[in-house]
């Protein structure tokens, strides 16, 4: 060792790609797609003279660990493995970030800001779409509300734009409002579709939407109701000698209601003791704000046999139930001939859309 300096020999590691710098402690290859995807992105967005202008924030990796991104002056640009890079801004960004960015159900974005119809604009995102429109705001519509919404054609169809986002509806139901109708979708019937009109409210929550006036006559649009009703009759035949007879019936049914024109829903009867009879008629009429009305008629006969036709008691009664309502009512029609013959009939509605 001349000079008393010592000569050390070092490895020589030859680098061909990225992926070459792993064997020597690095992990800048796990890191570097993600940040080299959202340059890219920005470069073809036209970087800071695009609208997305000058960087924020540095790129960092989302608080999941599934992705990277990084904020700008007019949006931003996320990625994953799964979506690769995409931008989201205005809006839309706006409704994302108040759902939970990314660890939301909707996820990474899987397309940058498009296009839609009418004026509108969409972003697609791994769990569902948010669009926006100037006159209703961003709101997101997701899983079978989403699929029957697309099948349908989505904002270019009848329906137009989302003016809620998905909420819940009455029992396990989940509802979303459109400009000009709606989906509801529950365990049992799936996702189904009505045909009205709304403005937001005021608070833009969309849950709360008003119908709108709609044309009367040939160019009112078809309204459809999913009308879900069951009966159950109590009946009971006084006797003056000896205990009095009684019995009972249970019927269900539903019956997707259209226009303004009644219809029939359920019918029944049921007699009881040999001697009385009890018939019930339900008819539903939708209107154009969606609540239908039920029209019903319990009549009461009593004679020598259940087949009688001296009718003692005759009862005219209606029910309102509300667009996307349930409620419940009960009657009773008695023998107002003889006096203790009695019929009291239960039921309930569920007015869904169709």
């Amino acid at each position: 060792m001349p000079d008393g300096i010592a000569t050390l020999t070092r490895p020589v590691v030859k680098i061909t790609a990225l992926t070459d710098l792993t064997p020597i402690g690095l992990k800048l290859p796990l890191i570097l797609p993600g940040i080299l995807a959202i340059n890219a992105k920005y470069t073809a967005l036209g970087g800071a003279g695009g609208f997305l202008g000058a960087a924020t924030t540095a790129h960092a990796k989302t608080p999941n660990g599934k992705g990277w991104y990084r904020h700008y002056a007019g949006g931003s640009i996320y990625w994953s493995a799964s979506t690769g890079a995409h931008e989201v801004h205005g809006l839309i960004r706006g409704k994302w970030a108040a759902l939970g960015w990314e660890n939301s159900f909707l996820g990474f974005p899987t397309s940058d800001e498009t296009v839609g119809g009418n004026g509108g604009r969409f972003s697609t995102f791994q769990g569902g779409v948010i669009y926006w429109l100037p006159a209703t705001g961003a709101h997101e519509v997701h899983g079978e509300i989403l699929a029957r919404y697309r099948l349908l054609g989505a904002e270019k169809s009848f329906l137009g734009y989302p003016v809620s986002d998905e909420f819940a509806g009455p029992g396990q139901s989940r509802i979303s409002n459109f400009q000009h109708g709606q989906i509801a979708w529950s365990p049992a019937l799936g996702a189904a579709t009505s045909w009205t009109s709304y403005t937001p409210p005021a608070t833009g929550s969309g849950a709360g939407v008003h119908p709108l006036g709609i044309p009367s006559g040939s160019n009112a649009p078809d309204v459809r109701r999913r009308l879900v009703c069951a009966a159950h009759m109590d009946l009971t035949d006084d006797e003056t000698f000896g205990s009095d007879e009684h019995a009972s019936a249970h019927k269900q049914n539903e019956a997707v209601l259209t226009n303004d024109l009644p219809q029939d829903v359920l019918t029944m009867q049921k007699g009881a003791g040999g001697e009385l009879r009890v018939e019930l008629t339900l008819l539903g009429q939708v209107k154009l704000s969606g609540d239908v009305l039920v029209q019903g008629k319990a009549l009461l006969y009593e004679g020598t046999s259940e087949q009688t036709n001296d009718l003692d008691g005759d009862l005219d009664f209606t029910v309102l139930v509300p667009r996307d309502g349930v409620i419940s009512r009960t009657v009773t029609v008695w023998n107002e001939d003889e006096g203790g013959d009695k019929g009291v009939i239960a039921m309930s509605f569920s007015n869904f859309a169709a």
